[in-house]
């Protein structure tokens, strides 16, 4: 009886999986935009090819700007509360 159970069990598995839809062209596709986006955010994709130095800061200003923004994240600057609207004012001028 157990080997009528296996066979069955298999029959009806092997009926399941030929029913089942192949990949939709959605999953075939997928990170097709990602990758088209990334791409087209590149200026030019032959840069690294190209042996000239970039022009552009020299050492120490390059050095003093990666200090200030490494700076900028150890102490960040206070919010101020921008919804101060009319609130408290207390200045009524209709008599």
């Amino acid at each position: 009886m157990s080997t009528l159970n296996f066979t069955t069990l298999l029959i009806v598995a092997s009926a399941l999986i030929a029913c089942a839809e192949p990949a939709p062209r959605l999953e075939a596709e997928f990170g097709n935009s990602t990758r088209a986006t990334l791409n087209a955010q590149i200026i030019n994709p032959n840069a690294s090819n190209n042996p000239n130095p970039v022009a552009g800061l020299d050492g120490r200003a390059a050095r003093d700007a990666i200090q200030n923004y490494q700076k900028s994240f150890t102490k960040p600057e206070p919010t101020t509360n921008t919804f101060t609207i009319g609130v408290g004012s207390g200045g009524n001028t209709s008599k």
